[in-house]
């Protein structure tokens, strides 16, 4: 992509008006010059002499706030209560939901100088989405997708006991803002003239030499929402032990409805999310004893 030549309103967007260049390359010419038209930018002496200016993107986009949030709520899937019992009960179920994942990023307010710059952010808000969004116009771009999920398990409830399969709907998001730097590149350069000095009476200057690393940074908005499903056994006995086990599922091989393999990055978050829910191995407490 070619390069964006800097104008005079980029600069005054950087914090430098023309007059204020003038003031700085004056005094670095020893008052030499008469008024601002002594001073070009890309134009007149600065063309003549290939002293070029050019507008840029500074860096990668930088994380300046990040607020995650996290709801969860549970319901009861399957029960069966086998206390009286001095049989094991065995019975299978299926379970089938949907778990949803979208990140939007957003720019408010696009890039202040003249530039075709498009940024990509990496992981959106913990989403595990890369989005690339322009930052030359107020502009938002979003990836959302949902997965049709479905899971069996064989049961088995032992005499004395009472089983309970447990869903737990996790909805979980992130706002996170983002800065990406901007100014001008490393080699931009200011022409001036007027009465000699040092010998010559053309000079060029580093523009970022001469008015100490001009920047600007535009705010990038990140949303993201994920909406999980997780699982749990809890089998009570007659006794009051009461063990919590997950039931784990892999998401290995999972499409969107789309016909869109998983991201890595998203089946890892969900499981993360899972392991908060229900916990990662078996758990085992006293409620009461007779």
């Amino acid at each position: 992509m070619a390069q964006t030549k800097t104008s005079w309103e980029d600069l005054a967007n950087l914090g430098w008006p023309i007059n204020d260049v003038f003031i700085k390359a004056n005094a670095k010419r020893n008052g030499t010059m008469k008024d601002k038209n002594d001073i070009h930018l890309n134009k007149s002496i600065a063309a003549d002499y290939q002293w070029w200016s050019y507008n840029k993107l500074i860096g990668d986009p930088r994380i300046i706030s990040s607020v995650p949030n996290s709801v969860s709520r549970e319901e009861v899937a399957w029960v069966y209560d086998n206390m009286q019992s001095t049989r094991p009960f065995q019975d299978a179920w299926t379970e089938t939901w949907s778990n949803t994942s979208s990140a939007t990023v957003s720019v408010q307010a696009s890039i202040s100088i003249n530039i075709y710059a498009s940024v990509t952010i990496f992981d959106v808000a913990s989403s595990g989405y890369d989005i690339t969004v322009d930052l030359a116009r107020s502009c938002a771009e979003s990836k959302e997708a949902s997965y049709a999920l479905s899971h069996s398990w064989a049961i088995e409830v032992d005499p004395g006991e009472k089983m309970s399969i447990i869903r737990v709907i996790t909805t979980t998001g992130e706002t996170t803002e983002y800065g990406q730097k901007f100014g001008v590149t490393s080699d931009s350069m200011v022409g001036t003239e007027g009465q000699k000095y040092n010998g010559h009476y053309y000079w060029g200057y580093n523009i970022n030499s001469l008015l100490g690393n001009p920047q600007r940074e535009v705010n990038i908005m990140g949303v993201s929402r994920n909406v999980t499903y997780a699982f749990k056994i809890v089998r009570e006995s007659v006794n009051g032990v009461v063990t919590t086990t997950p039931l784990h599922i892999d998401y290995r091989d999972v499409v969107s409805d789309s016909g869109e393999k998983l991201p890595a990055a998203v089946r890892e978050r969900w499981l993360k999310i899972a392991d908060r829910a229900v916990g990662a191995r078996a758990v085992k407490e006293v409620v009461h004893a007779d």
